[in-house]
């Protein structure tokens, strides 16, 4: 099995964590992840993967390859999918076997934010709609923020969270509106 951004490297197994094997590419860092490893570790784990704090593993720096990448397994393209959720970088994977790429670094970032059990969902349509969500939130904040000025839009972010949580907030919406 080839590295699929090195092409002529063979990849060499690795143990990630118990019960999770993955084969790694000594160049470049990457790590591949068979998708039966995957879910074989995940089913292993159960309950066990509590919620844990952010961990200082999600600074180290990542080469995310955008270019495209054929699946070291079967041959077929890998899609290319943005993690999201406070991660700046994209996943690999294989629509046919189902295998996960990992450029250098981003099996520990993910870990380091406890993500590192939900990579199944990342390729799923409702966490994309939700990256998606949030990027248009973010950047109507960000227009606000510009118009307005921080101050001025530091305000109306206090105003409009004491209006939402205000028991008669329709009554006041309906004064502000009136007015």
């Amino acid at each position: 099995m080839l590295c699929p951004i090195c092409k002529t490297v063979a990849l060499n197994n690795e143990e990630l964590l118990p019960n999770l094997t993955a084969k790694a590419c000594g160049q470049c860092g990457g790590r591949w992840i068979q998708s039966f490893q995957y879910w074989k570790w995940l089913d292993t784990q159960k309950n066990k993967l509590a919620e844990k704090p952010n961990d200082t593993k999600a600074d180290l720096p990542v080469e995310d390859s955008a270019a495209g990448k054929l699946c070291p397994e079967c041959g077929h393209f890998l899609s290319h999918k943005k993690v999201g959720h406070g991660v700046d970088f994209h996943l690999d994977r294989c629509g046919n076997c189902g295998g996960i790429w990992f450029d250098k670094n981003e099996w520990e970032i993910l870990q380091g934010k406890n993500l590192h059990d939900d990579i199944h969902f990342v390729f799923s349509s409702a966490w994309q709609k939700q990256i998606e969500q949030d990027e248009i939130e973010q950047t109507q904040e960000h227009r606000f923020e510009k118009i307005l000025g921080a101050a001025d839009y530091q305000k109306t972010k206090e105003i409009a969270g004491w209006i939402k949580s205000h028991p008669n907030k329709s009554t006041i919406l309906g004064y502000i509106t009136d007015k």
